[in-house]
């Protein structure tokens, strides 16, 4: 025993590297393990906003494959229906069973419930329903339905999965161009009364279809550019648009700004 207790006091006189003495190893001190979980912690902490950024960056691609889909899906509408194009819903619940707004592509909305209460969020009539637009049928090859103030079902492909819990409550996280509506700005007149068909539209890759709508600020279903207070999701501080002719860019939250602001009408004036 007294060999042994000579052995081990040997060992521990030596580097680590040379303490291996008759088959015993010493382990890490103290001191070696807090310089261990430093740096791990220091990698976490260089990892973390990368993984952030890649999270994020991956909702970004979700959402502009949605955004894609029902971009398509409105000019299959317009192809099957003499060129027109579907109706943006300019006004809350206006298509809520309402055949005179039958070619808006959403349903519902609401001007007294604030969406930032959450408890308004599952009250009958909250949200939108996407199920009774005119887009639907494309967009799901399901029939359209009658609007139902209770359906609180989501459908993944019209939710930007950057919008949280308030996004999943209104269930449609994208707004159509406001000034596609029969009445609205078209050129130095105004869309008609039927409303605008794809052939109207002057530059359809400039001319702006569907913007991802930050939900703090949905009302409805339809995007009025410059207004200072509606603006949209930004993924890592990008802003997705569809355009007329179907596709989809991405664009710097300033650059997005100046599209819907001061430059409006070149990017959402089909007429110019």
């Amino acid at each position: 025993m007294a060999h042994e207790a000579q052995m081990r006091e040997v060992a521990l006189r030596v580097p680590r590297e040379s303490r291996k003495v008759c088959g015993w190893e010493a382990g890490f001190t103290v001191m070696e393990l807090l310089v261990v979980i430093a740096i791990i912690a220091i990698m976490a902490a260089l990892l973390l906003p990368a993984l952030s950024k890649t999270k994020e960056h991956a909702k970004g691609t979700v959402c502009r494959n949605n955004m894609k889909q029902i971009a398509l899906a409105f000019l299959l509408y317009s192809e099957d229906n003499s060129d027109a194009l579907p109706w943006p819903g300019g006004a809350p619940g206006r298509a809520n069973n309402n055949d005179e707004y039958e070619a808006d592509w959403c349903a519902g909305g609401q001007n007294s419930i604030d969406p930032n209460l959450s408890s308004s969020w599952y009250v009958p009539g909250f949200g939108f329903n996407a199920e009774c637009g005119s887009v639907y049928p494309y967009v799901s090859s399901k029939p359209r339905v009658a609007y139902d103030p209770n359906h609180k079902d989501p459908f993944p492909v019209y939710r930007c999965p950057s919008t949280g819990p308030l996004g999943e409550a209104l269930r449609v996280n994208y707004s159509a161009n406001a000034w596609t509506d029969p009445g609205r700005p078209y050129g130095k007149s105004e869309v008609p009364s039927k409303g605008l068909t794809a052939g109207m539209v002057v530059d359809p890759s400039r001319k702006v279809m569907l913007v991802n709508e930050d939900p703090k600020a949905m009302l409805n279903c339809a995007y009025q550019p410059g207004g200072a207070k509606r603006t949209s999701v930004f993924h890592l501080d990008r802003a997705n648009l569809a355009f007329m002719d179907g596709h989809m860019e991405s664009f710097q939250n300033k650059v997005f700004r100046q599209m819907q602001g001061k430059d409006a009408d070149i990017y959402f004036n089909c007429g110019k």
